[in-house]
């Protein structure tokens, strides 16, 4: 099935993303996280504290594992550790058309600011977390991203639009 794939950095944008490309191409819109979070009735933050990362990894391969057997196309945001998961990534391509939505680091810092829902970017030293992440995140993302757009350097409407334009140019292939 050749699914909507969105991923990203946390702060990229890829729920409201998802949302809107699902709203403009009449299609379905699954977040990974939050199919998670509605399964365990728990955040992230409480997923990981009492049952650990590879825990919640799990519960992403297994949700995304469902997805690819599902006939209907959908538009889905996947959370942002997981293409970066070796068990997860054998199944990126398989899912359908990775979309890349990247930011700079200014974009998602601000954009980050008084988050507390990921439990990676807690405690001191936040904005290092930022870089070192986007450091180890941003080759793996390119790797597995059929279109790149850049978040944050035009309205969200024009962002929309050029995803919308680069999915049809690509899928025409």
């Amino acid at each position: 099935m050749n699914h909507i794939v969105i991923i990203g950095f946390m702060g990229s944008g890829k729920t409201r993303v998802g949302k809107r490309l699902s709203q403009d191409l009449n299609l379905p819109f699954i977040d990974v996280d939050r199919v998670i979070f509605r399964k365990m009735d728990m955040t992230m933050k409480e997923i990981f504290q009492r049952f650990g990362e590879p825990y919640y990894r799990a519960l992403e391969t297994m949700v995304i594992k469902e997805l690819m057997k599902d006939p209907e196309q959908k538009v889905i945001s996947l959370g942002s550790g997981l293409p970066m998961q070796e068990q997860n990534q054998k199944y990126l391509k398989n899912l359908g058309t990775i979309v890349y939505i990247k930011g700079s680091y200014e974009t998602l810092k601000k954009r980050l600011e008084g988050s507390s829902s990921d439990p990676f970017l807690d405690g001191d030293n936040r904005e290092d977390k930022i870089k070192k992440l986007l450091k180890q995140r941003d080759p793996v993302y390119s790797k597995y991203a059929d279109i790149e757009v850049v978040t944050g350097v035009k309205p969200f409407d024009s962002l929309v639009k050029e995803i919308e334009e680069k999915l049809s140019a690509y899928t025409k292939k």
